[in-house]
Parts: structure tokens; sequence; C-alpha cells
């Protein structure tokens, strides 16, 4: 006599065990991977054109004008080579090369 006979139940509950394995496959094959991207990463934008950020239109970005783009912001005091207290194009064209 097999086992299947003698025990009727553990044969119904073997096979019930073995169907769910496929569909427990299936749905986690079934799930979407998304690739995961750091949230640290530092956005790459494109420098404002010089003329954008030189609101009054004097040939060179305060402080003022400089505070609307934040990286530019940051790196003022670097970028002001000198220390006038504003940015030339020349000096701005460093901040937009992306080399402070």
């Amino acid at each position: 006599m097999t086992t299947m006979k003698k025990f009727p139940l553990l044969g119904a509950a073997l096979a019930l065990a073995c169907a769910a394995v496929p569909v427990a496959l299936a749905q986690d094959a079934s799930e979407p991977t998304q690739e995961r991207t750091p949230t640290t990463a530092p956005l790459t934008a494109t420098p404002r054109p010089f003329e954008e950020l030189d609101r009054n239109a004097d040939g060179a970005i305060s402080k003022d004008e400089a505070a609307v783009d934040p990286p530019l912001a940051q790196a003022f005091g670097t970028l002001d080579k000198d220390a006038d207290g504003r940015l030339s194009p020349e000096e701005y064209a460093v901040h937009a090369q992306g080399t402070p």
C-alpha cells in the first residue's frame, strides 16, 4: 500500500503545498523591480546665463543677484577673485564651466 492511501490527509496537504509554491514564485517574479538611486546624488543643473543673473544689467553679478542660484551663492566668495563683491563675466565663467 502506498503512503498516499495510508495517510490521505498527508497526501492532500502535500499536494496543496506543492501547488502553492509556483503561485508564490509567480507573485515574486511579477513584482516590478525598481532600480534604487541614492537620494543624496548631486543634481546636475545647467548654469544660468550671466545676463539672466545680472538683473540690473550693470555688467556684474552682485551677492544679492547671486542669491537666486544657491550653488553660485555658496561659491561666491571663492569666485570673486578681486574681492570687490561682484562677479565679472570672467569670474562667473569659472563657475559656469564647473571649476570654482
